[in-house]
């Protein structure tokens, strides 16, 4: 992958950027200097090798960085392209990286009005760590005993076409793509570890919190074989595409919830009423019984279809596109959600296996039909319109059944089986007029406006589970369903002189869910659900450029958002559930005084804060037997407040040697610990840098050697400390031509 310069001076990616520097991005070349200073090859391999020594986590290194935390060596990059004849064409392409485990080779033979043939295999590495949460109050970290985890991404494929004079171009493409590895997740388990007093009433606040880690284990393949055929009639082109599509998906979630806990015979034995007072006198460990989660998702998917494409050029002005396609997705699910739980007996605890959903078994059909139709107009040169229209209809009908296995009794070892199914069927038209203008006819000035307006209207029938031995049918649905998702935008790149060039631009985004239940037979009618979402922003550019030496771009972006949510019944008025705001300004500077030497300057600042129920959720009032507590103190904003900044300088140091020089920085302070005692305490605080110093040497006009050196440090206050690291890394390389 080529990597420009230009990629690391965004906002997400000014770290990584730093990183990839590092390791011996393409980004190191592309520098401001004179294009003579070296040579750029057409056939080449490119040798490096890497060795890092990481104190601290290595496992948040790896993630945060995506680079391994030891050390790598290989082919990074290799490219070779020859003409074997007048007609014939050869390109081959490769790398083999190991510590990322980033592997590429790809062969390309083409021939002249005949047509060509590509086959290649890749796979890279993405770096996880096995960590659950922090809780402040007593110090405590979770993560799994091995928290170096990773997914391994690869994909193979073959395309051959035949391209001869007169004749349609006919295209045949396999692709066979895998994800397999652990990774970790969110849904993290409960524990009462906290330092928290036990929750005795009148006391309403919990002492359990959830930040026990969890992972996924991922096998999943996904296979499509595609032909296509292109053919010009006159003013017409045409396009013709079968395919057919499989995946084959069975990944496992591993949860703990409560992990090391068991509530002791003595306690388990007592009433409801007298466990409490019990269990306040116990270690924590006794407070509540593990329960060991192994879900387990699987599905697989067949599907096929075909797709047919026009697009004629009515005259100089005006082009009509237009399309249609069918597709057959067939579905069928898999899977469990085994429940093993250390449950407390007279003779001590033993292990209890259960199932929310043993055997599940199922699947869906969906016929999708898609047309569209378009048409281009310019009216004059400065003037362009398009109308476009899509219509999609799409019929789904799905089945499921399964077992709940689950235990009873005190001590709860009794284990009973009880069938379930269900279905669902749902029909659903869909609509999007799309409107796009372009107007140049102003010196310098380019206007131009996007809009859309997806309107979705379907009805939807479903069952509740139940169970098929006692009853003839589970609680029907009936709900009418509806959406509309809006997105606007009217901008304008005003150059006003070399001097200044300005850019604008105002969106709009609207998306609005509705469902609501109708009766065919009794009383019973469905839901009735509104999901109402407002987003309104604009973005400003300025492009100064002082000389040909020092230029400044200054970017501001805002959005803000509304969002309305209605329960159960109509008679719940709709009410703000969601405030969001999102600012974010950042300056960059050029400066290259003289063609031996240049530097960059970035910093962005950005402001992010999510707001639901807080501040407007107030005091919960006493009753007879909870006290009062400040809800407030439970449900916060989500901030996410952040500065990045990175320097870039680089210079000619003699006609065989360039120097580069990089800093990159990251900070966020969005800690809450105070409110630990009330919730699980959220909010990134960390403060990332990254130092790297590179030489670039010109051993001859075929070989090219670099080295760099580099030190990153991160201090992460939100683990605690405990996902700390910092260490040097050092790089070489060389460039050699064929």
């Amino acid at each position: 992958m080529k990597v420009n310069l230009s990629d690391f001076i965004r906002p997400a990616g000014i770290l990584a950027g730093g990183l990839l520097i590092l390791t011996g991005s393409p980004a190191f070349a592309a520098d401001p200097l004179p294009s003579d200073a070296f040579p750029n090859f057409d056939s080449y391999i490119k040798i490096s090798g890497q060795a890092a020594t990481i104190s601290g986590n290595e496992a948040a290194f790896q993630k945060r960085n995506t680079l391994p935390s030891n050390s790598g060596v290989g082919i990074e990059d290799m490219h070779f392209s020859k003409d074997l004849s007048k007609t014939v064409t050869t390109v081959v392409d490769g790398r083999a990286l190991t510590g990322s485990e980033d592997y590429l080779l790809s062969m390309n033979i083409s021939k002249t009005d005949v047509g060509s043939f590509e086959a290649g295999y890749k796979s890279f590495r993405t770096f996880y760590d096995g960590a659950g949460g922090f809780f402040p109050t007593n110090n405590q970290w979770l993560a799994l005993t091995n928290e170096d985890l990773h997914i391994d991404r690869s994909k193979f494929w073959v395309e051959g076409t035949i391209a001869l004079p007169n004749a349609p171009v006919f295209k045949l493409r396999y692709t066979n793509e895998l994800r397999d590895g652990r990774k970790d997740s969110t849904i993290w388990g409960d524990t009462d570890n906290t330092g928290l007093p036990f929750t005795v009433a009148p006391n309403p606040i919990s002492q359990v919190r959830k930040f026990a880690p969890s992972y996924l284990e991922v096998n999943e393949r996904h296979e499509r074989l595609e032909l296509s055929a292109n053919y010009k009639v006159k003013d017409t082109d045409l396009e013709v595409v079968l395919f057919g599509d499989s995946t084959d998906n069975s990944d496992n979630r591993f949860v703990t919830r409560f992990p090391g806990e068991t509530i002791p015979w003595s306690i388990a034995s007592l009433s409801s009423s007298a466990q409490p007072a019990a269990k306040a006198l116990v270690a924590y460990t006794n407070w509540n019984n593990q329960v060991v989660i192994a879900e387990n998702d699987a599905m697989k998917t067949k599907s096929s279809g075909v797709t047919l494409a026009s697009s004629t050029v009515l005259s100089s002005k005006l082009t009509l596109k237009v399309s249609g396609s069918y597709e057959l997705v067939n579905t069928d699910i898999a899977g469990g959600r085994p429940l093993t739980t250390t449950t407390p007996t007279s003779t001590g605890p033993v292990l209890v296996s259960t199932d929310n959903y043993y055997g599940l078994n199922g699947g869906t059909k969906v016929n999708d039909y898609v047309a569209n139709i378009a048409l281009d107009y310019v009216p004059v040169p400065s003037v362009f319109i398009k109308l476009a229209y899509r219509v999609q209809e799409e019929y789904i009908n799905g089945t499921s059944s399964y077992t709940v296995i689950a235990a009873s009794g005190t001590p709860a070892v009794t284990l009973a089986s009880t069938p379930r199914t269900g279905f669902a069927d749902i029909n659903q038209t869909v609509k999007t007029p799309v409107l796009e203008l372009r107007y140049t006819g102003i010196k310098d000035l380019a206007l131009y406006f996007n809009g859309s307006l997806r309107s979705l209207d379907g009805d939807e029938r479903n069952t509740s589970s139940y169970n098929p031995l006692t009853a003839t049918a589970g609680t029907n649905a009936t709900n009418n369903v509806s959406e509309d998702h809006g997105n606007y935008t009217l901008g304008a790149n005003w150059r006003q002189s070399g001097f200044l060039t300005l850019r604008g631009e105002v969106f709009h985004k609207g998306h609005k869910d509705n469902t609501v239940g109708y009766a065919v037979t009794g009383p019973t009618v469905g839901d009735y659900y509104l999901l109402d979402s407002k987003y309104n922003g604009f973005k400003v550019t300025a492009l100064v450029r002082l000389s040909d030496e020092l230029s400044f771009t200054t970017r501001f972006i805002t959005q803000k958002g509304t969002m309305q949510v209605t329960g159960f019944l109509p008679t719940f008025p709709a009410y703000d559930s969601l405030n969001a705001k999102n600012f974010m300004i950042s300056e960059s500077i050029d400066w290259t005084p003289t063609p031996q030497f240049y530097a960059q300057l970035n910093v962005t600042g950005t402001y992010q804060t999510i707001q639901t129920s807080y501040p407007r959720a107030g005091v919960t009032p006493a009753t007879s037997t909870v006290n009062a507590f400040n809800t407030d103190g439970i449900v916060q904003n989500s901030d996410n407040n952040y500065v990045t900044g990175s320097l870039v300088a680089g210079f000619v140091a003699s006609k065989t040697d360039d120097v580069q020089f990089q800093v990159n920085y990251y900070h966020a302070a969005n800690g809450d610990a105070y409110l630990a005692p009330m919730t699980m305490p959220y909010g990134v605080a960390v403060r990332d840098y990254s130092v790297t110093v590179g030489v670039k040497h010109l051993f001859s006009s075929t070989l090219i050697g670099n080295a760099k050196v580099g030190y990153f440090e991160s201090k992460n206050d939100t683990s605690g400390g405990f996902a700390n690291y910092h260490g040097p890394i050092g790089y070489v390389s060389l460039d050699k031509a064929f």
